[in-house]
């Protein structure tokens, strides 16, 4: 990629000699030249210019940039490219990364008069192509009914690098235009959402498609604009996705949810939320609790945020409670899920199910192995976490056959109730109490867990990280490290805190075991940073007292113990307070 905008550079390379790629540049935007014709306009006053073109061109040879003989060619992109791409699609937040500064802004070399009249020409006109995009999308906006997010999009184009000096030339004016009729604007947003459904759900007439196509607002086909601030699409869904859209918009969003099939109407239906009335609020909620149920092992903090649009619903708590329980934040979980009860909501067995997987996290184990019982009475996915949580708590026996037979049951269980994030975590489990036995049988276990992960970043994140473990205990840190690494990418990809975390405490006690000091530091801080952000106080208190034996530091140590009890995490507040007590004997 060659980058013409805020100055002047290749991309991948180390070439920095100004002329040269003075020269890429016009081949790259001005198209082939001949050779006799770039010598002249590059090297007007050399004794022989065709000379000194032949010197740039062998200076570029190796960058493999310009190709021909007798006609020349650029063989490289151009970030100007990219900006026109963004600017005829409206993708003003992507015209705003990459117009970093004027064309060949700081270039400064002594030109011919018509070459460095090429350069101001360019320059000109690019900043002028920028600011007719954002005039249009500000004009859009006054036709919305809009006038701020206008003005302010006027106000942001004129300070955007070399506009107001291209404008003084150029004599353009803007005119504000009057707001469209309500009718028109409520088309033009349902069209925005939905171009194919809007004209039946909200009745659009002719004339007023005619209208706002007329004035810029649809192309031909129907497809609406694109608008700087207001998602078209609706993934990763929000539960604030209502803010910021007009009332219009609301209105339009509401009939086409009623229109759409349930599981295409979430979106719209989050875009409508303050219009809501009680037949909607009902089929919105089974729209969110289906969404809710998927983004438990994809994402559950966002699995939380759209379980709190139906705060106080009972048929939500245990969700919720989920929710919790996978970002770590177990006395909240517990919480939940005493404010649910024992109700008709859900099966008592349901809500044991859940709450022994929070007890044993706990560190309550017979309390939780008391609501594993309970919970071998009810439905496939209880009776797969029951079987889960017996066989955690045969491994913290040491009784690792026993653990992995009862994992195995779990996954069918898990598979059976089509709960593919838990069949992978009772893999998972499986593979690693298979490990312990010292059984080969582990890592085929793992990639059938990968495999039934798919494509779900999250879930192959945490396969990844147990894989890292298995090598780095195999005497391979550098596959460990890697696998690390890849975890961590796909945790980011999924935007999960708490596996974030937990990959960056991994790599961070692996850096700690090959005495990579400074790294194991820095890897654990991140990991601490993004355990408190998660409000996952496990991880934090364990990244703690990883910090505390890299440091030699007690006090660290004592810190994670006191945040262990304050949260009421009582028996892992013991656990680490023995471990405090080895530490200071040394």
């Amino acid at each position: 990629m060659l980058r013409v905008l805020g100055g002047l550079g290749l991309e991948g390379h180390a070439f920095h000699r100004l002329k040269p790629l003075l020269l890429l540049a016009y081949l790259a935007l001005e198209g082939p030249k001949a050779r006799r014709h770039l010598a002249q306009l590059f090297w007007p006053r050399a004794q022989d210019p065709l000379n000194s073109l032949s010197v740039a061109l062998n200076q570029l040879k190796p960058t493999g940039a310009i190709e021909g003989n007798e006609i020349l060619r650029a063989r490289v992109p151009t970030d100007l490219e990219a900006l026109r791409q963004a600017l005829r699609e409206g993708q003003l937040e992507e015209a705003r990364r990459l117009y970093r500064g004027t064309f060949l802004e700081g270039v400064e070399l002594p030109l011919g008069e018509e070459l460095e009249e090429w350069v101001w020409s360019t320059r000109e006109r690019i900043a002028l192509e920028v600011h007719r995009a954002f005039a249009s999308q500000a004009r859009a906006f006054y036709l919305l009914g809009l006038p701020e997010r206008g003005k302010a999009l006027l106000e942001e184009a004129q300070a955007l690098p070399g506009v107001v000096f291209a404008l003084e030339g150029a004599e353009e004016e803007f005119h504000l235009p009057s707001p469209l009729p309500k009718e028109a604007r409520k088309a033009f947003w349902g069209l925005y959402f939905r171009s194919r459904e809007a004209v039946e759900a909200l009745g659009v007439s002719v004339s007023t498609l005619e209208r706002i196509q007329e004035v810029g607002l649809i192309r031909e086909g129907g497809k609406a604009i694109r608008l700087v601030g207001f998602p078209q699409a609706s993934r990763p869904l929000d539960p604030q996705l209502h803010r910021g859209f007009p009332l219009e918009a609301q209105e339009a969003a509401l009939a086409l949810a009623r229109h759409l099939p349930l599981q295409e109407a979430l979106p719209l239906y989050l875009v409508a939320r303050p219009l809501w009335e009680e037949e909607d609020r009902k089929r919105a909620g089974v729209a969110i609790l289906q969404e809710a149920r998927t983004l438990l092992s994809e994402n559950p903090g966002l699995a939380l945020d759209l379980l709190e649009v139906l705060s106080g619903e009972p048929t939500a708590l245990l969700l919720k409670a989920r929710a919790l329980e996978r970002l770590g934040r177990y006395r909240e979980a517990l919480e939940a899920l005493e404010v649910q009860g024992s109700g008709p909501a859900h099966p008592r067995s349901e809500t044991a199910a859940v709450r022994g997987g929070i007890l044993f996290r706990l560190g309550q184990v017979e309390e939780a192995l008391k609501e594993a019982a309970l919970a071998r009475e009810g439905s496939p996915w209880a009776q797969g976490e029951a079987l889960n949580l017996e066989g955690l708590a045969a491994i913290s026996r040491g009784e690792f056959a026993r653990a992995a037979d009862l994992f195995a049951r779990a996954a069918v269980r898990f598979l059976a109730a089509g709960e593919v994030a838990r069949q992978v975590d009772a893999l998972n489990n499986r593979a690693v109490a298979l490990f312990e036995m010292g059984s080969p049988q582990a890592e085929e276990v793992l990639m059938e867990a990968l495999e039934a992960a798919g494509d779900t970043s999250l879930l192959r994140a945490r396969v990844l990280l147990n894989l890292g473990v298995v090598r780095e205990r195999q005497g391979h840190p550098e596959e460990a490290e890697v696998l690390y690494q890849q975890a961590l990418a796909l945790a980011e990809e999924a935007g999960v805190l708490e596996a974030m975390g937990r990959a960056w405490n991994n790599l961070g006690a692996l850096y700690h075991r090959q005495g990579r000091r400074e790294e194991a530091e820095a890897a654990y801080q991140k990991a601490l940073r993004l355990a408190k952000e998660g409000r996952d106080w496990v991880l934090t208190a364990a990244v703690l007292a990883n910090l505390a034996e890299l440091r030699q530091d007690p006090a660290t140590l004592e810190e994670a113990i006191a945040l262990l009890e304050e949260a009421q995490y009582t028996v892992l507040a013991e656990r680490y307070r023995k471990r405090l007590g080895a530490f200071t004997q040394r």
